[in-house]
């Protein structure tokens, strides 16, 4: 952000904040602590820009010297070699990373009530990161490298966090039922299986996210059973899955009938939707009944 003459500093957490203070007294010798207090961080920040702005105005300060300080702040973070076992291309390792570190978000507020944040690090990174709902594993590779940088963790810390991170995931990567039950090309089993999860009214696994395609089911299905640190639990619910879903084959295969994927308007479905209920039928007896009827006429006319 720049004004006037002068670049303004944006501190995404009070540890970037904090930085700028201490590096702002430490090497301008006119700058004043007194003028750089606040009540919240959005004053505080206010604060450190408008006596940064001061000095340089006296010329006490370069014009440049946001762009030093944020060079300074960004040479303390944690170098990025310690994200490189993170790899995009592991959909996998990527989506169960982003949900996990999600699930912490939604207990920030309790655990702040608690006092638990020292407790427990996870706390400690930015819960902005993930406050928008992604469906690419890119978009959430992004998410999880801000929720380390633009968190209160410092580099010590988020190192600690990303050892345990990679702790936990040795215990999960290796349980691969769920991957070899879903079958490639099968975006029908894929959307059965998210359904499925969730109609779970007994202990419910933790959601994953709400996906929007049928690809996007088939990692959300994996990621949601990855999220379970219950093994027992995860083991029953796919076992129960995988029988439902073999009751659900046969008894299909037994009447003959297959799935089919077909598109039509809006307006095509809700005539469809209002022939089915005048003749009380559902919608694939409908669709049956008009093609028979139509059938008929063919030979008719013949």
């Amino acid at each position: 952000m720049i004004k006037g003459d002068t670049e303004f500093l944006e501190a995404r957490s009070e540890r970037e904040c904090a930085f700028y203070t201490d590096y702002l007294l430490s090497n301008i010798r006119s700058a004043s602590l007194k003028n750089l207090r606040g009540n919240t961080h959005a004053e505080r920040v206010k604060k450190l820009n408008e006596e940064l702005d001061n000095l340089v105005q006296r010329n006490r300060a370069p014009k440049n010297f946001a762009t030093q300080m944020r060079s300074a702040f960004r040479a303390t973070q944690l170098p990025s070699s310690y994200f490189r076992w993170i790899d995009k291309k592991d959909e996998r390792l990527c989506n169960w990373i982003w949900c996990y570190l999600k699930s912490y978000t939604k207990k920030r507020e309790a655990n702040q009530e608690q006092g638990a944040i020292q407790k427990n690090t996870y706390l400690l990174l930015s819960e902005k990161a993930f406050s928008t709902e992604r469906d690419n594993v890119s978009d959430r590779l992004v998410d999880i490298l801000n929720a380390f940088y633009d968190g209160e963790a410092d580099a010590q810390q988020q190192q600690d966090l990303l050892e345990d991170l990679k702790a936990k995931w040795q215990d999960i990567r290796f349980n691969e039922t769920i991957i070899q039950w879903l079958e490639d090309n099968n975006p029908t089993q894929w959307a059965w299986a998210w359904s499925y999860l969730q109609n779970i009214t007994q202990r419910p696994l933790e959601q994953a996210w709400i996906p929007t395609s049928n690809t996007e089911k088939k990692a959300a299905v994996i990621a949601t059973i990855d999220l379970s640190d219950n093994v027992d639990r995860k083991a029953l619910v796919i076992d129960k899955m995988k029988k439902a879903w073999s009751q659900k084959k046969f008894r299909e295969k037994s009447s003959g009938k297959k799935p089919y994927s077909i598109s039509m308007t809006l307006n095509t479905k809700q005539k469809l939707n209002a022939l089915a209920e005048e003749k009380n039928m559902k919608i694939n007896e409908m669709i049956e009944y008009l093609v028979r009827n139509e059938y008929k006429k063919r030979d008719s006319d013949e």
